[in-house]
């Protein structure tokens, strides 16, 4: 299935209409120009208001002439962006059009220059931040690599728990929780890990070990996010049985770092992107506004930098991008985000045909999992 055959714009969420959605882009856009260009605030107030009545062409004659212009380019700019799953284009490429069209006279070249260098965060700043990261717990991954092996041992994942006391009561407290549900009060690992199996300990383990990098008040709803794309992806890899379960759990728990990496900018640049999440921007836009690269290519950079086997990589990279990856784990996580309702990015029913036809499910079957998911993680 070819992307470039595909509708330009598709359904947005529940509660607004596609268009609502595309009027408070360009909004936030023109409002965050117009500051880099030092417009006064009268200015910036009539611009968010005439965008997101959508009066900048009915009102042109009424209204100043630059404001008019730059809401015309601010317009360009977001349909272009909304394109970006049809024509695979990045915000450069978006930007070499724009200045292209300003020497040619149809926006103004002051304008174009002040959105080319709105981005105020680079990639080297991400390094950075990921060298400052706690390096990738090795209990998760041990814990990943136990439920992998056919032939591990209860024995072997006691030898993980018995060395971290915190991992050891996790494990006892999600043995008696309600989620197992045990007839007597279970008191010893041996205990536990008989009655929960291996793998179900492995992913509690595994969860257990990488929620401390989420405990900041500010970033724990993208933990719970980060687990329930966990449990949605390990529940369809095992419907589809083309990936292993265990590792598609912890590229669920992973495939937000690049979120958490952000919120670790220094503090002005993180109040910027938490004011422009508060404005009813997709992460994925205000993240286009603030680093010119999302949160997936944030993401990659910290998995490499954490020496994980590529497929993660692969799997962080492209979770938003299924067709530009022929794994199988992108299309995994992909359909875990959809499923999750998470509205990060722009619906796309045609990236949703191409990860579902991956994944050799059809769009009843993954309708009918959002109902049947398991939730075999204690929070």
């Amino acid at each position: 299935m070819s992307l470039s055959t595909a509708p330009p714009i598709l359904a947005a969420d529940q509660n607004r209409t596609a268009g609502t959605a595309h009027r408070r882009r360009v909004a936030v856009a023109a409002v965050e120009l117009a500051k880099r260009l030092g417009w006064a605030a009268a200015q910036q107030s009539e611009l968010q208001r005439l965008a997101e009545a959508h009066e900048h062409r009915e009102r042109a004659r009424e209204s100043p002439a630059e404001l008019t212009e730059m809401l015309e380019l601010c317009c360009f700019f977001v349909q272009r962006w909304e394109y970006m799953p049809y024509e695979m284009v990045s915000f450069e490429q978006i930007m070499e059009e724009l200045k292209g069209l300003a020497r040619d006279g149809f926006f103004s070249q002051r304008y174009v220059e002040g959105l080319a260098v709105m981005p105020t965060v680079r990639l080297d700043q991400i390094e950075q931040i990921v060298a400052r990261l706690p390096v990738f717990p090795a209990v998760a991954l041990k814990a990943i690599e136990i439920a992998r092996n056919p032939l591990a041992s209860a024995s072997r994942v006691e030898e993980i728990v018995t060395s971290d006391p915190v991992l050891a009561g996790e494990i006892l407290r999600t043995a008696n929780s309600p989620l197992f549900s045990p007839v007597a009060e279970i008191r010893t690992l041996r205990q536990a890990v008989s009655y929960m199996g291996i793998q179900a300990c492995c992913r509690v383990l595994a969860a257990a070990a990488f929620r401390p990098m989420f405990q900041s008040p500010l970033v724990r709803p993208l933990w719970n996010h980060s687990l329930e794309v966990a449990r949605l992806a390990e529940g369809l890899a095992r419907r589809t049985h083309g990936t292993n379960p265990e590792e598609a759990f912890l590229s669920g728990l992973l495939h937000d770092v690049g979120r958490l990496a952000l919120w670790k900018l220094p503090a002005h640049l993180a109040s910027r992107y938490e004011f422009l999440l508060s404005q009813g921007c997709e992460p994925m836009f205000a993240e286009t506004l603030l680093c010119g690269f999302d949160h997936a290519a944030a993401g990659a950079r910290v998995v490499r930098h954490w020496c994980l086997p590529e497929a993660f990589e692969k799997a962080v990279a492209y979770h938003h991008q299924p067709e530009r990856c022929p794994d199988p784990l992108p299309s995994l996580l992909y359909l875990a985000e959809h499923l999750s309702s998470s509205q990060e990015d722009l619906p796309s029913l045609a990236r949703l045909a191409i990860a579902c036809e991956k994944m050799s499910l059809s769009r009843e079957q993954l309708d009918d999992f959002q109902v049947l998911a398991p939730l075999q993680v204690v929070e």
